[in-house]
């Protein structure tokens, strides 16, 4: 059960958005690397162990003398788990405390950075009375990382050890870990000091089409006889759901109000369905034919577990 996900910041939301539509500049390259394809290795994880036993939260930022980011917290029997997820690929050597991969690029010393967030969570839970035995670890979760000249760490866990962790959190939480997960997401910090400004690209320049909301692959286009497409993934998208992601999506890309022409060059969805969805469930400015949607009636904003609802906070917002 998980009472929080993730995120993301407006930037967060668009970097994945504009991946893979346009030549990125320099900074948002960067920023590909690291949040993008991180933020891909984190919810593999939690795709992973969403139907897991405990009780769990995804990206929590807390001020401990400083801000500090937590990917997963995980209270299963007595235990408050932290698991920091690294999604990086190829070989790497281990050397003076660093892996290094070929091309030379270098993940500093990982286990001292884990130790520090380790020491740091441990003070929190003595200050707030959450007598839980905590465990710190990082998780290389990509399949194609290797490393030669490590001997290994209690603390460094790799792909096949997924399993095992999976098969280790087998009970449901008891009321007094959900109180204590509430208590731990109640200091998260809702925006990041380090919050990036957003560049926002040509949108005519643009590479058309939805994403996967799973993998944030390309999803083809729907065909007219077609009631639902399916990614690669496995993950399947109604029309009705295409029309509002492609409303999201072209609204985030745009950063402007939005025109059922836009949504149907993003979906394949016929003008007439989208224009019948968006009457009844969206705001919209002008007349029929220069019509253009700015968001939904009425939207619910919640924290919840995809296929098990828990509702952690549940609150009305009329836009």
């Amino acid at each position: 059960m998980f009472i929080k996900v993730y995120d993301k910041s407006p930037y967060e939301s668009y970097l994945v958005d504009v991946v893979d539509r346009i030549k990125l500049d320099d900074i948002d390259e960067a920023k590909k690397f690291t949040f993008y394809n991180g933020y891909i290795g984190e919810k593999q994880f939690y795709e992973e162990i969403k139907s897991c036993g405990g009780i769990k939260a995804w990206n929590i930022r807390l001020n401990l003398s400083g801000e500090v980011q937590y990917d997963f917290f995980i209270i299963h029997e007595g235990y408050l788990i932290h698991i920091d997820v690294k999604n990086f690929s190829g070989r790497y050597t281990y050397r003076d405390n660093n892996f290094i991969s070929e091309s030379n690029y270098v993940i500093k010393d990982p286990i001292s950075q884990l130790n520090s967030a380790h020491f740091k969570l441990k003070v929190f839970c003595e200050k707030h009375n959450l007598n839980y035995i905590v465990k710190s670890y990082v998780l290389f979760i990509n399949e194609t990382f290797t490393v030669s000249g490590f001997n290994g760490h209690s603390s460094i866990l790799f792909r096949n050890d997924l399993q095992r962790i999976k098969a280790s959190l087998v009970n449901e939480p008891n009321q007094a870990d959900i109180k204590a997960m509430e208590l731990i997401v109640s200091y998260h910090l809702n925006k990041s000091k380090n919050e990036q400004r957003i560049h926002y690209y040509p949108f005519e320049q643009l590479k058309p089409g939805l994403k996967c909301p799973s993998c944030f692959s390309f999803l083809k286009k729907f065909e007219s006889f077609e009631r639902k497409i399916e990614c690669s993934c496995g993950h399947k998208v109604s029309k009705k759901e295409a029309v509002h992601l492609g409303f999201e999506t072209v609204k985030r890309l745009k950063n402007a109000a939005v025109k059922s022409s836009e949504i149907a060059t993003y979906t394949g969805v016929s003008e007439s369905t989208i224009k019948q969805i968006m009457r009844n469930e969206y705001e919209y400015t002008g007349s029929t034919c220069g019509r253009k949607y700015i968001n939904k009636k009425h939207r619910d904003i919640f924290l919840r577990e995809v296929q098990q609802v828990y509702y952690y906070r549940k609150m009305e917002e009329n836009v």
